[in-house]
């Protein structure tokens, strides 16, 4: 059996990995249409975030690594000013207090604060913390079967553009006995 960490193409034009690179991301950006999809639906399924808008915040990005060569796929939430930037409307609650919850805190106002008789309404809150829901994580771990089908498409793609070109894999030394 051969290691796979030994696997070196011969083909090495620039058309060649071109088309290998272009249809890798194809494919991670198939698998991050799906990731998207199923945070977006367990989102609206739960009662973790009570705000229509945290879905402008969920993205993914499939990009080819410049050190290794390899392509790579990373999930995570916009921050408020690039959400705003893209013209949406941005979430009250930053996605990281959602993903990694907040330990208990007071919230103080500097001024800002409305007075009603004797009580202050918002120059002092105690928060009481809330609790992490791990929806990346969570929703990544529970479909990777999903995920996988999505890219198994544009992998198949990749097969058969390497066989129409005849490219070879070289797999290290193997000996063969007769």
């Amino acid at each position: 059996m051969s290691n796979t960490a030994n696997v070196k193409f011969i083909d090495t034009s620039k058309e060649a990995k071109k088309t290998m690179q272009g249809l890798s991301k194809t494919a991670l950006r198939e698998s991050g249409k799906v990731v998207r999809k199923l945070i977006r639906e367990k989102i609206k399924s739960s009662n973790l975030i009570h705000s229509n808008r945290f879905k402008n915040h969920i993205g993914t990005w499939a990009f080819i690594d410049k050190e290794t060569g390899q392509p790579q796929l990373q999930i995570g939430f916009y921050s408020r000013a690039r959400v705003l930037k893209k013209g949406k409307k941005a979430s009250h609650a930053s996605p990281h207090w959602i993903e990694f919850g907040t330990k208990p805190h007071t919230i103080t106002s500097k001024g800002h604060f409305m007075a009603y008789e004797d009580n202050v309404f918002g120059y002092k809150v105690d928060h009481p913390g809330q609790t992490a829901t791990h929806l990346l994580r969570d929703t990544v771990q529970d479909n990777i079967k999903e995920i996988r089908a999505a890219q198994e498409q544009y992998l198949k793609e990749l097969n058969k553009t390497l066989e129409e070109a005849g490219a070879k894999i070289y797999a290290g030394e193997e000996d063969e006995d007769d």
